[in-house]
């Protein structure tokens, strides 16, 4: 059991298994309504479990990867030339099971395959950078226009929840560092409503803010990672933009611009490390 100063681990993965028992559900259900970090990992690993049986649930293959695996069969297996035909093998022999056995290896090797190129497929997200890219340069050109211009970040805060965004949204003022927030939209990538927030800097630089639910290990391979007081950050550059992602519980945020990296970098560690208010 954890002391004060200590926080359920293994526990919280099996609350979500129902694999307690009454007495300690009952002690790990009350600790989590005192300990944010622990009800943070509760959140984050409940989505992912939630994610995992939405995504992996059966679907069609797309043809190209079936036609993939049956060319491969087909390569795989030539047919042979028999000039005597074999006596049949008793029942009670090796070779009987072998033969009888093989094909159902054969098939359950393809399925396992089958099942790991899908998931693989399905889980993946590799249109997201050239999403968040758009986004910003569609708000640059003026071609997105914000739902509500509003300096206030619980104004902003505000008409996200009432607009569907279902997680806390945490648009904080970084006025410290020369960006002041002008107004945000509601985003509908998916069946969940994301969050975008817009900040303005000093000579009128453009810097967007996206968080949607998700997990970064959707993200595509190509990332330079940055550690920052315990947070990984995973930062891209592409067609002039730098979009650096990271975790916050079951939320993904993306701070993305056209200003120099580095800069975006530090915006993003800055904006990480900030301090939740209260409610």
């Amino acid at each position: 059991m954890p002391t004060p100063s200590q926080h359920f681990k293994d526990e919280i993965q099996a609350l979500l298994d129902e694999r307690l028992d009454a007495p300690l559900r009952g002690e790990v259900e009350r600790h989590l309504e005192t300990c944010e970090e622990c009800r943070r990992e509760f959140e984050a690993l409940r989505w992912t479990k939630q994610l995992a049986a939405r995504q992996v649930r059966p679907a069609p293959a797309p043809a190209e990867l079936r036609e993939k695996i049956l060319r491969s069969l087909r390569s795989g297996a030539p047919p042979q030339k028999v000039t005597t035909p074999p006596s049949p093998p008793s029942a009670g022999s090796p070779s009987f099971w072998q033969a009888r056995l093989d094909p159902l290896l054969a098939w359950a090797a393809v399925l396992l395959t089958l099942a790991a190129l899908t998931t693989g497929y399905f889980l993946t997200r590799p249109g997201i950078l050239d999403a968040v890219a758009r986004d910003f340069r569609s708000y640059q050109v003026q071609k997105t226009a914000l739902e509500l211009t509003t300096g206030d970040v619980k104004e902003m805060e505000a008409f996200f929840a009432s607009h569907g965004v279902a997680f806390n949204t945490r648009v904080f003022d970084l006025g410290m560092m020369n960006y002041q927030l002008v107004g945000g939209r509601v985003q509908r990538p998916g069946r969940h409503p994301a969050a975008l927030f817009v900040y303005r800097g000093p000579a009128n630089e453009v810097l967007h803010c996206q968080m949607y639910t998700g997990v970064v290990s959707e993200l595509p391979a190509g990332a330079v990672e940055r550690d920052n007081k315990g947070i990984r950050f995973r930062v891209y550059q592409a067609n002039g933009l730098t979009m650096v992602f990271w975790q916050e519980g079951a939320v993904v945020c993306v701070l993305t611009s056209d200003i120099p990296a580095e800069d975006v970098v530090q915006l993003a560690f800055a904006k990480a490390m900030l301090p939740a208010r209260p409610l």
